[in-house]
């Protein structure tokens, strides 16, 4: 095999494993939202919908704003396994705690002991969240797009395991379903543990961060191939080293009194505003649009994860249409964001009209459809856009806190919409009643 045929290989390997790294990342809470119907089924009174959503995003926060503030003393390879580890651990107990303590009658401590296994499934997933948007940051941009694809990507994959479990022991049996769906989902996750540490075998992906100072140490035979490739390693792609060329007093290395958390805030506040503006919004908003008019006129679990599926879906697609943009930049994200609220703004409005009866039920499910689908394919593209522009507006080991700095402030988004969400609950509830 030719030298240049090697090197297409370690850097396609990297690229793909960064994309395992993206679907083990939200693997586990995607697993615990897509199940909510069977925590729901055991503990309502108790509101897991509400309670896991709050502690999982109260940790998520807390950890990750530590991680951003502190020196990083623990390597990402040491952060992702022991993240990835939180997660497989919780996804056991989960439902163990759940039906053995329906067994015994003592639901209140099957409850208590799904919160404790929600922080620590929390507490990974801000390790691992933060590490893997900072590790891939040292890399070019394609790289940033497979983590965010294979963030979507898990919650497509999850929906199709739970529609076989749905069609094959119908939604009767809900512990036999929970059983092997949180099994499969554990097998994932061992699967996703492994490759991390075959990912830190490969040549390019260990060149890449020994010239960023990540790894020290010298290299092996196999690196030696990389070597002609030089300062390409440190370039996104050639367009945008020749935008760095073109810009290079803007993004000059800034003085060492410079190079902390407040100035990178400075570089990439607009970026950070925008992600926590959409998520919160989103998030506050799209659930209780969605879900509650009968649009989809389905029942059930079939229902949630029906809805569920078309987000995850073209949230995908949105977030590998990124790749299109050769030299991405400021303005198509502020663009695309805009749009993104517009269709999250028109799927209420179409509720309204289905209550005026202008339009028939069936014209207004296919336009909701629509809108959900638009939202969420303009989600998935600012997703994909936020983490992509943040490492370029700094240089050196500032990239990788820029894509964890962008992490922390799209679960800020998230945590600020749901409690947005419990509160347009709480009012919508009380004009009903």
């Amino acid at each position: 095999m030719s030298e240049g045929n090697k090197k297409d290989q370690y850097k396609k390997y990297v690229e793909t494993s960064f994309l395992i790294l993206g679907v083990g990342s939200l693997l586990s809470w995607n697993t615990i939202l897509t199940e909510l119907d069977f925590f729901m089924h055991y503990q309502l009174e108790y509101q897991p919908q509400n309670v896991f959503g709050n502690i999982n995003f109260a940790i998520n926060l807390t950890l990750q704003l530590y991680l951003l503030a502190s020196k990083k003393t623990v390597s990402y390879k040491k952060r992702i396994i022991f993240g990835l580890s939180c997660y497989i651990f919780s996804l056991i107990i989960l439902p163990i705690a759940t039906i053995y303590s329906n067994m015994i009658g003592q639901k209140y401590m099957g409850f208590i002991c799904c919160c404790v296994a929600v922080f620590i499934n929390g507490f990974g997933n801000a390790v691992t969240q933060s590490s893997v948007f900072g590790l891939v940051s040292f890399f070019p941009m394609k790289n940033t797009i497979a983590v965010s694809t294979g963030q979507s990507v898990s919650g497509i994959i999850l929906n199709c395991i739970r529609y076989f479990i749905l069609l094959w022991l119908g939604e009767g049996k809900l512990n036999k379903a929970a059983g092997i769906f949180f099994s499969i989902s554990i097998c994932i996750m061992i699967f996703v543990l492994t490759r991390v540490f075959f990912l830190y075998k490969n040549p390019y992906f260990i060149a890449v961060l020994r010239k960023f100072g990540e790894i020290e140490g010298d290299g092996n035979d196999n690196e030696d191939l990389l070597e002609e490739e030089g300062t390409e390693l440190q370039a996104i792609n050639d367009d945008e080293k020749k935008n760095d060329l073109e810009n290079s007093n803007e993004n000059a290395e800034p003085p060492e009194n410079e190079q902390g958390l407040a100035y990178l805030i400075k570089k990439i506040y607009t970026i950070l505003i925008m992600v926590i503006l959409c998520f919160a919004i989103t998030i506050g908003v799209y659930p209780g649009a969605c879900l509650k008019p009968d649009f989809f006129k389905i029942e059930g679990g079939w229902k949630v994860n029906s809805i569920i599926f078309l987000f995850n879906l073209s949230d995908t697609i949105g977030r590998k249409l990124v790749i299109l943009f050769k030299d991405p930049q400021l303005w198509q994200l502020y663009t695309i964001s805009l749009l993104r609220l517009s269709f999250l703004v028109f799927i209420p409005y179409l509720s309204y009209v289905n209550k005026t009866g202008l339009l028939s039920s069936n014209i207004i499910s296919v336009l909701n459809i629509i809108a959900v689908g638009l939202m969420a394919a303009s989600s998935g593209m600012a997703n994909s856009l936020c983490f992509s522009l943040a490492p370029k507006q700094v240089k050196g080991a500032l990239k990788a806190r820029a894509g964890s700095c962008v992490s922390f402030c799209l679960s800020v988004g998230l945590f600020v919409g749901s409690l947005l969400a419990n509160v347009i609950n709480i009012v919508d509830n009380s004009l009903t009643n």
